[in-house]
């Protein structure tokens, strides 16, 4: 909507009046533990170290993980994980590793553990020079591990998935996806979901769009179903569960709900996913690769509103915060759109040549960080209303003293 149109509105609504003066906004620490309830301002933006980024299909995978103060964030241009200051934006300290991190590192206690695009998995102290332990697996890894009772599960590109020791770094298990012979191995995708815990399950999907749930103790086959169909039917978005159901996506399609004691799908919806979806109450809130946000009845399966970014590129795991619900698109920017509704609230637009954003955004109190293709952090915050004892008490003019004119 333009501004001319915006202005007449008001005008319209208001009789024809100027609108009341809205109280004037400040920003607020980004540290200030305080709800995200209305659209934000850009606060800062950093480039991400590294030489410039150069190549049209330049991606950055990697979400930002917090302990706190600090932000814990990989990138696609070096070798390394960066401790970042989230107030500044200031890189305080790097771990290095062999090749490009591309996922979400895990962060407990006093250690991160993160994976890279050359098949290692890392342990480093936070505070720590040289790395605890490392593993090779053998194949890139592009999604974050997964930290449960004493293990660290990681998912492979390769259709592998297993499990290491988080004390020593030593594999527990592994179990290999027999390849499809029926589908040819250049159609599969780049990437694989994280795996999810499911009570003494370990939920793992793979590119032939098969779920199979794996023993959690030694990963054996307890039961699988497939759920990804189309030209793509990888499952690269992570499942999520609740309670005992779980939704899946394949990425060309469906989206599916699965009894996990039945195995049984309760609904579809034919659209792909690319990342997991997110729920608030009964509503799943689904981004999809076809570059809509849907709020969907997760009972069953109906949908109550679309909302189209009129991109081309699949859209984030959505944010819900009190103003809305915030997501990206890999072709596009930043939302906020109205999570009752489905309008578009606010949007950023990052304004690079290599547009978009692929990672989810992390929202932390008032602060919502985002990482673009373009290789830029982008720090944003909520504003919040001037204290009214600090507004200047507005001059009744029904009460100015008599001029001239006034006078008998």
């Amino acid at each position: 909507m333009s501004r001319i149109l915006l202005f007449a509105l008001g005008f319209a609504l208001t009789g024809g009046g100027p609108e009341p003066l809205a109280p004037p906004q400040r920003l607020p620490p980004p540290d200030a533990a305080q709800p995200f309830d209305v659209a934000p301002v850009l606060q800062w933006e950093r480039r991400l170290p590294g030489p410039p980024v150069e190549s049209a299909t330049h991606t950055e995978r990697s979400r930002p993980a917090t302990d706190g103060d600090t932000l814990f964030l990989g990138y696609a241009a070096v070798p390394r994980l960066a401790r970042i200051d989230r107030l500044t934006g200031e890189v305080l300290r790097t771990y290095d590793a062999r090749a490009p991190v591309q996922a979400e590192p895990v962060l407990a206690a006093d250690k991160v553990f993160f994976v890279d695009s050359a098949g290692y998995t890392w342990c480093y102290a936070i505070d720590g020079d040289e790395p605890l332990w490392s593993h090779y697996g053998g194949a890139p890894i592009a999604s974050r591990p997964t930290l449960h009772n004493g293990l660290l599960i990681v998912a492979s590109v390769d259709d592998v998935v297993y499990a290491l020791g988080v004390d020593d770094g030593l594999i527990r298990w592994r179990y290999q996806r027999p390849a499809d012979p029926t589908r040819d191995s250049e159609l599969t995708l780049f990437g694989a979901p994280s795996p999810v815990v499911a009570g003494s399950l370990v939920l793992a999907g793979f590119s032939d769009g098969a779920v199979v749930g794996l023993g959690l103790g030694g990963g054996e086959v307890q039961w699988e179903r497939r759920a990804g169909e189309g030209r793509y039917p990888d499952i690269i978005g992570t499942p999520l569960v609740i309670d005992t159901e779980a939704y899946v996506g394949g990425y060309s399609e469906p989206l599916v709900s699965l009894d996990l004691i039945t195995r049984n799908v309760r609904w579809r919806l034919d659209v792909g996913s690319a990342a997991a979806p997110a729920v608030v109450g009964d509503r799943l809130y689904h981004g999809a690769t076809d570059g809509k946000l849907r709020a969907i009845d997760r009972r069953t399966g109906e949908v109550v509103w679309t909302w189209d970014s009129e991109t081309t590129g699949a859209l984030t795991t959505p944010q819900p915060t009190d103003a809305g619900l915030v997501v990206a698109s890999s072709d596009g920017g930043l939302y906020l759109v109205d999570a009752e509704t489905g309008a578009l609230i606010w949007q950023y637009d990052p304004g690079y040549l290599l547009s978009g954003i692929t990672a989810a955004p992390l929202v932390v109190g008032r602060q919502l960080l985002a990482v673009t293709n373009a290789g830029r952090l982008l720090s944003f915050i909520s504003p919040e209303p001037e204290p009214l004892d600090s507004i200047p008490p507005m001059m009744d003019w029904s009460e100015k003293p008599a001029g001239p004119a006034d006078q008998p």
